[in-house]
């Protein structure tokens, strides 16, 4: 009964987000490059994926799906609960959540939240007067469903809340994510679109969301425990990013990844690419991650990433 109840409080919330989604003033054109708020929304979730190098799309599974591919929800048996944490650059630190249950053999549900922390930000007044510190965050909420069509197809959505703070101001926004996945024996495909919704308005400054589609692809080339992955992703307002992953697994429990994501050159920019590895240990209760990105493109500083994810009831 209780299941039930929240299932039907979830169905409503998605059905609320995709509405705003849908009814937004919404654009897939990329006809305003490089004009998007609430970026902190591309920040990868779980530090597996970030040892992966983000190539993520057709390999995510259980509570860190949400943000991923939700229809990688889908199929999970029992309960998951994730965190994770990493200082971002300077005084910034991230924070992520994940829960995720199963409704029955083929429905899971799931909320996320991420919050991002600015830390202490000095005011000042337009004569150069001290203010005081400023309240400045941005963080988003979401429900998600994953469905198992079949036992080789399954489809996802998340809807969610995004807001972000600056002292007095503050903008938000509705958004969605939508996902599918198709297993093979031992090639998974997938592709989601995400971020699509309305714009975010700060001090009547209306800017995009950083909406993107991803497809994945990923391999499991022997019987052996080793996985690639490989994902395309082209942002609506922004560059077109190749991702790709490695994990090798020694007895089921123990994991080691590398991966690397690359941005070709436009706009008269040169390319870059970020490589990444990381580490993991796996138990029946938990599992344990981390991921190190040297001298990550986007802060131009060495990113350490944390997490944890709790299997409960299987």
């Amino acid at each position: 009964m209780i299941r039930t109840n929240i299932s039907k409080v979830v169905f409503i919330w998605i059905a609320l987000m995709l509405v705003a989604a849908l009814l937004g003033d919404v654009s897939v054109a990329a006809s305003d490059v490089g004009r998007t708020s609430a970026d902190f929304l591309q920040i990868g979730v779980g530090a597996r994926a970030a040892g992966m190098g983000g190539a993520y799309t057709a390999i995510s599974e259980g509570a860190i799906a949400s943000y991923w591919n939700p229809a990688g929800l889908a199929g999970l048996q029992g309960t998951e609960i994730s965190f994770g944490h990493f200082s971002w650059y300077q005084d910034i630190t991230v924070e992520q959540g994940n829960f995720a249950f199963a409704l029955n053999d083929r429905m899971t549900m799931g909320a996320s939240v991420t919050y991002v922390n600015y830390g202490t930000v000095e005011g000042y007044d337009a004569s150069g007067a001290a203010t005081g510190d400023l309240t400045v965050y941005d963080m988003t909420g979401g429900l998600s469903m994953g469905y198992q069509v079949s036992d080789a197809f399954s489809i996802g959505v998340t809807g969610k809340y995004i807001t972000q703070k600056l002292d007095e101001y503050s903008a938000s926004a509705f958004a969605a994510d939508l996902g599918v996945k198709y297993r093979f024996s031992r090639v998974t495909l997938a592709a989601a679109v995400t971020n699509v919704g309305s714009k975010m308005t700060f001090d009547q400054e209306a800017e995009n969301l950083p909406g993107a589609v991803r497809f994945g692809v990923a391999v499991r080339p022997f019987d052996a425990p080793v996985e690639t992955s490989l994902d395309f992703e082209q942002r609506f307002y922004g560059d077109f990013l190749l991702r790709q992953g490695i994990e090798l697994g020694f007895g089921d429990q123990y994991h080691l990844r590398t991966g690397y994501n690359y941005l070709p050159s436009q706009d008269g920019r040169s390319a870059a690419t970020s490589i990444a590895v990381g580490a993991g240990v796996s138990f029946d209760f938990a599992d344990f991650d981390y991921a190190y990105t040297p001298d990550d493109k986007a802060t131009a500083e060495d990113l350490h990433r944390f997490s944890i994810v709790f299997h409960l009831g299987q």
